[in-house]
Parts: structure tokens; sequence; C-alpha cells
């Protein structure tokens, strides 16, 4: 699996010096939308333009609050996604990621639920109008945020399905069942913090998850707070593919290996009982 790289480990850089990194190791690119990489900046636009990278975006996240009471704090946080979003279908994304904002008093938790889901219809109503993907991403544990934990209305938005923020959870399987997956966040941690690790450094089984982003077809971004923990999870995910491969030739003998002209295989249509689930990157 060829994972996009997430700007976000690139902040200190400038974003044409950040894409010319991820270019280096990968054809496609997560612009996480803060600071430098912002696509609220205008010569940002026409730095990705000039790149032949597929993209995706995450959205504005600092001083941003989509469920938050106050009217005006809200549909001005509204108002800077849905300009997000415009942006990110002029540069060619296929998919806008956006945070769902946090909770500020415990017994406010239903009414703060209704701004969210008001918020999320209203960017619902922007998916529509600029044809790119808007998802939803799952937070970690914490007192505060929604979205830790399956079960929230997202008003036709997909999810995206951040593997350390649930891990941080134990909600993780939970999430992996859900339907609306369409995109990835690769990180790992070791389930108490959200340490945004290379692959392999902490407790995730990232076996299922990458089963599941093969057999969706879905994107997937290592998201990562430094180069060297980029590289590292390129390793990682290098070495699952081999141990796969390695796998499936132990236990298929030579003649009942699917051919290469036969259309798709069982392992390619939800057959598990040939897939080395489970298996832990270490």
């Amino acid at each position: 699996m060829k994972a996009r790289i997430s700007t976000g480990a690139y902040q200190e850089l400038s974003l044409s010096a950040a894409l010319e990194c991820v270019s280096r190791v990968s054809d496609s690119a997560e612009v996480l939308s803060e600071g430098r990489h912002s696509l609220l900046i205008p010569e940002n636009v026409e730095v990705l333009q000039t790149f032949k990278l597929k993209y995706t975006v995450h959205g504005a996240v600092s001083g941003v609050n989509i469920a938050s009471l106050d009217p005006g704090v809200r549909s001005s946080s509204v108002a800077l996604h849905k300009r997000e979003i415009a942006l990110s279908a002029k540069v060619g994304a296929s998919l806008y990621v956006v945070h769902p904002g946090y909770l500020g008093w415990s017994f406010q938790a239903f009414r703060t639920t209704k701004a969210l889901e008001r918020s999320l219809e209203e960017l619902k109503a922007a998916e529509i109008e600029y044809g790119i993907r808007v998802a939803l991403e799952n937070l970690p544990k914490c007192p505060w945020p929604f979205f830790s934990s399956p079960g929230l209305d997202l008003k036709g938005l997909g999810i995206a399905l951040d593997v350390g923020h649930a891990n941080t959870c134990g909600l993780l399987n939970a999430f992996l069942t859900r339907p609306e997956v369409v995109h990835v966040h690769l990180h790992d941690n070791k389930g108490r913090r959200d340490d945004h690790l290379a692959i392999g450094q902490g407790n995730v089984d990232f076996g299922p998850v990458l089963e599941m982003i093969s057999a969706r077809k879905i994107t997937a971004v290592l998201e990562h707070n430094s180069e060297m923990a980029v590289m590292e999870s390129i390793k990682a995910l290098r070495v699952f593919e081999t141990m796969q491969k390695r796998f499936i030739q132990s236990v298929i003998p030579t003649a009942w290996r699917w051919p290469t002209n036969a259309g798709s295989s069982p392992l390619d249509t939800g057959c598990k009982c040939l897939r080395p689930s489970g298996i832990m990157v270490r």
C-alpha cells in the first residue's frame, strides 16, 4: 500500500518545500491547512497547482468549533470550512477532513450535539455544491471532544477514521465495522496518549486496518509530526506487505493460486480464511 503523506510532518517548512519532500516518497499528499500550509493563503493554492500530486485536505483546526453554542463562532467556523472546501475542489482534492468541534460543558451535551448536527448538514450541502467528499474525523479520548466513539448522526458525511485516536478510546474495532469510513489516518500509540508514533512503535493492530483499506480501496494517510516518523512508517508498511505475501505463498500451493487473468481473487472478495489477519508490525 502506498500511503499519502500529511504535510503536518513538515510544518516548519513552506508548503512548496513540504510538498517537495512528500513527492520524493509518495505520489499523494494530505495538506494540513494550518499555519504556513493554510489554503487561505493565496500563494499556497498556486503552489498546489504546480505539483503533480494527488491531494486530500485536512481542514483548519485552530480556533474552529463547528459544535459551538455561540451562533457566531459556529457559523464562522462553518464558513471557514466552506471556503477551504471550495479551494480544495479548485486544486483537485478528492476529500476534505473536518474535526467535529468540542464540548464546553457536559451539561450542555444535548444542545451542543444539535449545534454540531446543524453544522454537518451545512457541510453536506457544501460537499454536494463543490463535488468533493467531506469526512468527519473521530477524536481521541478526552473529556471535551465529540465523536470519540461511533454513533453520531453524520448527516450523510463520511468518516475519516483516525486509527491512533480510536486506539486511545479502545474502539478501533468498532470503527472498522462502520460502512461510512472513507478515509484513514495512520499512526501508532500505546493506548494512553495521542502520540502519533510511527507504525510499529505502539500497540495498534494494523492487520485488520490495512485489510479494510485494501478491501474498500479507500485513501490512507501517514499522519506524523516528523519526517523521521514518516520514514519509519513507510518501512513498517513494506515489512507488513512482505509478511502478507509470504503468508499467502506459504498457505496456497502454486497450483491453487488465482490466475492473474481470471478476475477477482477470493482474497479480494471478503474471504478472510487465507489472510494474515491480526499481524502486528513490530
